[in-house]
């Protein structure tokens, strides 16, 4: 079965589900919810919650009735729940809705409560259904793609498939776990909670052990190399005394494990996990200056062009004219004379990003390899560099504080070094919660800082208005803010847009150009923009707080005083008892630990979104004992020789097509 024998689903539609990653029926079948909506049952109006989704038996006592201002139109409805409460339905710009409403209909109605200072509480924008829904799943789409052709398509797929299992059956006895077949229709069309719980278990567990197989494979093929032994011990006060600081006694530490691994006879292959502004950068240049000090080449690898740019600029005090940047947005020309002073060796140290790992890049003698926030290049991306040298060291870092216990499942075939102490004086980011009603006055206040010539990110959860989650996407708070901001410029930044468009609008806010960015968690990792002092985060109870922490890293660079706005929708207690971690500590190692007692493993990592790479979503609901379990099993299984062991080996490798695709998000 083809996508092009599924009902509904043609040439138009082909092309929307391409944009998606969608490329074959496989695709389809595992193209996940990215969360669910509870349509199981009702909540009587006295327990509503402000900001909280919820669906609630209506009967209607009035009729619509109509309010128009400054291009808004309002439609209202009153009814009452089964207890005689009083209730609101409120449209912004759907006159539509309103056709066929009147008094005495009774509708189950779903939506996000706001409960106003005065009169009754108001369901937003709400759908009505004459029976309750059950628990239904919400799919990053497109415009074009609507949830329903989604849907409709997902369970074409599944009825006109046979599918194979894929994990042995003791395995999923051993873990209490669902069949592919029960588990792929849960996950796509839930019946109950329990059920539900089970096949994202499932999921999580399989996707997790096919991973660790293949990191398995790879560390046995780096254990049989041999390296360079440099004389880097002896580098290192050499070093120290070029920095205009003194480090801090955990960079002196993390310095020195470098050091030793570099006058190693075995290849580094070290990871350096640090706060955000904790100085992994000054590490990673001793590395490439103890490569350069005996005769070899280094090369740091960026996630961005702006990035490269700004760690170019670190290069040059200790290279000055030995040292060069390599882009892909280069002219042919400058590419030729960065290729040629490579090659020649004329270059010391090179900062670029993928560029680097063109075939036609040759390096004269390439010793270390420092790849800067590595949780955005694939396993295969950082072989490639590798391969250009005769088995370099190899530095990773990351700006994504993970607990030790989850640091050594997830990165185990890496030395760990962490960077627990952050330079003295540092000022920390002020961190506001803010609910509802005080957001437009948030906006006004930014707006007016703005005019004063400072910078501001707000970051959205999602890219489109997605049904039942409205209010959280770029689109419409680009829209909203604009209303506010008035002559104030915004700009829009999503992971569907192109590298070259999203390349262009961080030039034009990194560069000051533009005060306000609406974002996606795309915005740049580790860029300095000294006159960002604010970050907005939407809907924050939908992020975990290590990623949150990370966004709020993005700010507090330069003098002002740095702010963070948490606005909250959904004020229930356990989102609220998690937010206040962020009030009460700056540290990230203290919050990813918070995060992993009551998220799991996945938001230590990140979120992903549709536009991206579809990377590696099993830490989401992986729980750490889950996570343990598919660790040891994934040793088990590489260890024993058999034909049932040998078939999750190539399965893992075709998940990760030759083990390039290892990579966090």
């Amino acid at each position: 079965m083809e996508l092009t024998d599924i009902k509904g689903i043609g040439p138009k539609r082909i092309e929307l589900l391409h944009q998606l990653g969608i490329h074959s029926l496989s695709d389809l079948l595992t193209y996940y919810p990215s969360g669910y909506l509870d349509y199981s049952a009702c909540t009587p109006v006295s327990e509503l919650e402000d900001g909280a989704f919820a669906t609630v038996q209506v009967t209607l006592t009035s009729g619509p009735s109509w309010f128009s201002r400054k291009g808004l139109t309002t439609i209202t409805l009153y009814g009452r729940d089964e207890a005689g409460k009083r209730i609101a339905l409120r449209y912004f710009n759907q006159p539509y809705r309103a056709k066929g409403l009147e008094p005495g209909q009774t509708f189950i109605a779903s939506g996000r409560v706001h409960m106003g200072e005065k009169g009754a509480p108001a369901l937003i924008n709400p759908l009505l259904a004459k029976e309750l829904r059950g628990i239904v799943p919400v799919y990053a789409t497109l415009k074009g793609l609507t949830q329903t052709n989604l849907r409709d398509g997902i369970r074409s797929a599944l009825e006109g498939s046979s599918l194979e299992e894929t994990l042995p059956l003791e395995l999923l006895q051993k873990h209490d776990l669902p069949q592919r077949t029960e588990a792929l229709w849960e996950l796509h069309f839930p019946t109950d909670t329990k059920r539900l719980e089970a096949a994202r278990r499932r999921r999580a567990y399989e996707d997790a052990l096919y991973y660790f197989l293949a990191s398995q494979e790879l560390k046995e093929e780096r254990k049989r190399r041999n390296g360079i032994a440099f004389s880097a011990v002896e580098s290192l006060p050499e070093y120290v005394k070029t920095l205009p600081f003194t480090p801090t006694h955990a960079q002196q530490r993390v310095l020195f494990e470098v050091a030793k691994d570099m006058a190693s006879h075995s290849p580094m292959n070290r990871m350096i996990e640090g706060d955000v502004g904790s100085g992994k950068t000054g590490i990673a240049l001793f590395a490439l200056y103890a490569a350069a000090r005996d005769g070899y080449q280094g090369a740091l690898m960026a996630p961005t062009e702006i990035l490269a740019r700004q760690h170019y600029e670190s290069l040059k005090p200790l290279f000055r004219d030995e040292c060069g940047l390599l882009l892909g947005s280069e002219s042919p020309r400058e590419k030729r004379e960065a290729l040629e002073k490579l090659e020649s060796g004329a270059w010391k140290a090179v900062t670029g990003t993928h560029a680097l790992f063109s075939q036609n890049v040759r390096f004269h003698k390439l010793g270390v390899v420092v790849t800067d926030e590595q949780h955005r290049f694939g396993v295969s991306q950082r072989a490639a560099m590798e391969q250009k040298g005769s088995r370099p060291d190899v530095l990773v870092m990351s700006a994504t504080p993970i607990p030790r216990t989850l640091a050594l499942i997830l990165y185990g075939d890496l030395d760990l070094s962490v960077i627990d102490e952050l330079p003295a004086g540092r000022k920390p980011v002020k961190t506001h919660l803010v609910g509802p009603a005080k957001r437009k006055d948030m906006y006004r206040y930014l707006a007016a800082r703005a005019r004063e010539g400072e910078q501001c990110y707000v970051v959205c959860p999602l890219i489109e208005r997605t049904e039942g989650l409205e209010g959280l996407s770029v689109d419409e708070v680009y829209d909203e803010v604009r209303e506010i901001a008035g002559d104030v410029p915004l700009l829009k930044l999503h992971g569907r847009m192109s590298e070259a468009e999203k390349q262009s609008v961080m030039a034009r806010f990194y560069s000051g150009q533009v005060p306000i960015l609406i974002s996606t968690t795309v915005i740049e990792v580790g860029v300095h923009v000294p006159r960002a002092t604010g970050m907005v985060i939407e809907g924050a109870e939908r992020f975990g707080l290590s990623a949150m922490h990370q966004l709020r890293g993005r700010v507090g660079r330069g003098e002002g005083q740095a702010h963070c706005y948490l606005v909250v929708y959904e004020q229930k207690k356990s989102a609220m008892e998690r937010l206040q971690a962020m009030l009460d500590t700056s540290d990230g190692f203290k919050i990813a630990e918070r995060d992993l007692e009551l998220r799991g493993a996945g938001d230590l990592i990140g979120i992903r979104q549709a536009g991206e790479e579809r990377e590696e979503g099993f830490l989401k609901d992986c729980p750490v004992s889950l996570l343990e379990a598919a660790s040891v099993d994934a040793a088990e299984v590489y260890s024993v020789p058999s034909l049932k062991n040998e078939q999750l080996m190539e399965a893992a490798r075709l998940r990760y097509r030759a083990m390039g695709n290892i990579t966090m998000n």
